[in-house]
């Protein structure tokens, strides 16, 4: 879904993406060759290529930015409009934003977990910072989700023989609730909702 979302983009060799809360990088190896990518990231993080400021700013000038990428941030900042705001003053007019956040997830601190969204809420809070979304999708519907929460809370009561073999068969059993959903209906109840925003002056 990630990769979908930022080879829509289109980005080309000369630009400029952000990964906004970068965490590892582990979608570092999806920007094509020639794009300049930086990663940020708060203290501590030694993957990161900047380190936020303290209210969590990134040390940029305005319209530096051609692509923001935040995947599942959102969720784990206290004040969701300031985020928003800051990606939208460092992308230039017209620049994109791929973001990823929980829907349906259970609660795990990183280093705290404030918010879930729905599409309305996504759509809320992006249209009050100028964006305007172009794409919107959901990953795992109602029933794929209850799935993968049964899954991760049943994992460690499994035997650690066990573990690799449940885990394979209740990703099965995911992937195939998952197929049952239209589109629509996974982007109404989802697990993950990712969203390709562009900003508007």
């Amino acid at each position: 879904m990630v990769r979908d979302l930022l080879e829509a983009a289109d980005l080309q060799p000369g630009q400029r993406l952000l990964d906004y809360g970068c965490a590892d990088q582990p979608y570092r190896s999806l920007i094509p060759a020639g794009v300049d990518y930086v990663g940020a990231d708060l203290s501590g993080n030694f993957d990161a290529d900047l380190e936020l400021r303290p209210d969590g700013t990134v040390p940029l000038p305005d319209g530096s930015v051609d692509v923001i990428l935040s995947t599942q941030v959102l969720e784990h900042v206290p004040q969701p409009n300031e985020y928003l705001a800051e990606c939208f003053r460092l992308l230039r007019p017209g620049g994109t934003l791929v973001i990823s956040t929980h829907g349906l997830m259970y609660y795990h601190r990183d280093p705290e977990d404030y918010w879930r969204w729905t599409p309305a809420g996504i759509r809320k809070v992006l249209g009050d910072q100028r964006f305007e979304i172009v794409e919107l999708r959901g990953l795992l519907g109602l029933a794929a989700a209850a799935l993968q929460v049964f899954q991760d809370a049943t994992y460690w009561f499994v035997p650690r023989l066990l573990r690799r073999p449940y885990t394979l068969l209740m990703q099965g059993l995911i992937a195939f609730a998952d197929k049952r959903y239209s589109d629509d209906l996974r982007n109404e109840n989802s697990w993950v909702i990712a969203v390709r925003a562009v900003s508007h002056a």
